[in-house]
């Protein structure tokens, strides 16, 4: 009986300690209503509070939120620069017109939080914000207008001129059906780069889904390095089901920091899959490739859709073309994708290993090209820098010059089978 009643106390201690402990835990912890004319820098008191957002804030001062805290949008808004510290954000969030900083728990951050989507305001400020503060960007449909040029690191060369930048490791941008990032100046959309010799510790693991891109490109001009989505020292990038209209440069390009024998291999591209995207140049042809590879190892380009791309000068729909010796090409497979209407000067797709530069293991299989200038193109111009292709079962029309040999350099180990040419 003596025992019962000391294990009867024991429990009775414990229960009676974490009850104890709980109550000092939460009654810290309140849940804080704002009112019509409050002053948000004065609401935002202490740190692990709930705060309730009814009214619509606009301040100039930065409101700086408290560690750990929750804030539940009811109807209110707030329209100024915020720092935000480990917050969690619920409810009709409105931050529209705000600047934004810091960190935030939410695994997801919706756009429409922050962005106009109205095709007249600038969104670009606002979407590199939300990239540096989350992994998971969702951009709900609408018009999403840039205008603003992202601010590139000290220290890095000035192959970045686009709108948004992208440099830290582990971002997902998906749009849904209607979603449109919009420009209308002759600058690159969207950059995904690591600092120069970083190829061991290159941004990792970028991922771009659902996202129309509409560039306003008249055919009046021509820019031939404004890419539409340019990376520089990726490792680990999947571009699918985008669809790019009237671009300026190309579509997506692999591209460097401007490699040389004399500087070395300071970025490379490695493990990118291209797949299931709509490519389309417009009826003027003003631009340069739907596709470029300059720099790349383990590239997937499968299911795309190419059309009525390049001007007559430049390359065609996709181009595997290293710059000099410093340059990795490597293990390239193009796949079961759809080239039609192709201007350009070598072919709609075409293979270059050009001042040296090295190309091996390249895949070419199951693609369909009609009404273009040239099928496949290869151009060899000095002996041993190529190796290892594979040409199988592509189609071209009769329309299309079916493939075209230039150079006088030779490579080893071809197999050309089962291909299609009228």
């Amino acid at each position: 009986m003596i025992l019962n009643i000391l294990v009867q106390f024991k429990m009775n201690f414990y229960l009676s300690l974490i009850a104890v402990l709980f109550f000092f835990v939460t009654a810290g912890a309140k849940t804080v209503y704002d009112t019509p004319n409050c002053k948000v820098q004065h609401l935002f008191c202490s740190k692990g509070n709930k705060y309730i957002i009814r009214y619509e804030h606009s301040f100039s001062d930065t409101l700086r939120i408290p560690r750990n805290c929750k804030i539940e949008f009811r109807g209110g808004a707030f329209i100024g620069p915020i720092i935000f510290n480990q917050t969690e954000l619920s409810g009709k969030v409105n931050l529209i017109g705000s600047s934004i900083h810091g960190t935030i728990t939410n695994k997801k951050f919706d756009a429409s939080w922050l962005c106009y989507r109205n095709g007249k305001n600038d969104d670009a400020k606002s979407i590199n914000e939300i990239i540096n503060m989350v992994s998971y960007v969702f951009f709900p449909k609408g018009k999403y207008m840039l205008i603003s040029k992202y601010n590139v690191p000290k220290g890095l060369p000035g192959r970045i001129n686009a709108h948004i930048g992208i440099n830290r490791s582990n971002k997902l941008l998906e749009g849904e059906n209607g979603t449109v990032f919009m420009t209308n100046e002759p600058l690159g959309t969207i950059c995904v780069f690591s600092a120069p010799n970083q190829i061991s510790n290159s941004t990792r693991n970028i991922r771009i889904k659902g996202i129309t891109f509409e560039v306003q490109n008249d055919g009046k001009s021509f820019y031939e390095f404004m890419h539409t989505i340019r990376a520089i020292g990726v490792n680990g990038l999947v571009i699918e089901k985008c669809l790019f209209t009237d671009f300026w440069g190309d579509a997506i390009c692999l591209s460097t920091y401007d490699d040389t024998p004399e500087t070395g291999e300071r970025t490379r591209n490695q493990n990118v899959t291209i797949k299931n995207n709509i490519i389309i140049g417009g009826n003027h042809h003003s631009n340069r490739n739907g596709i470029s590879v300059v720099n790349g190892k383990n590239v997937l380009i499968t299911g795309n859709i190419i059309c009525n791309t390049s001007r007559k000068n430049m390359p065609g729909g996709i181009d595997v073309e290293p710059n000099n010796s410093a340059y990795t090409i490597e293990n390239i497979r193009i796949e079961r994708n759809n080239l039609d209407g192709i201007w350009g000067s070598n072919g709609a797709i075409s293979v270059v290993s050009f001042k040296d530069g090295p190309v091996h293991n390249i895949t070419i299989t199951d693609n369909k090209i009609t009404n273009s200038t040239c099928g496949l193109y290869f151009y060899l111009k000095t002996e041993g820098t190529t190796s290892g292709y594979t040409i199988k079962g592509n189609y071209t029309d009769e329309k299309t010059v079916p493939y075209r040999f230039v150079g006088s350099g030779s490579s080893m180990n071809w197999c050309v089978t089962g291909n299609h040419f009228k």
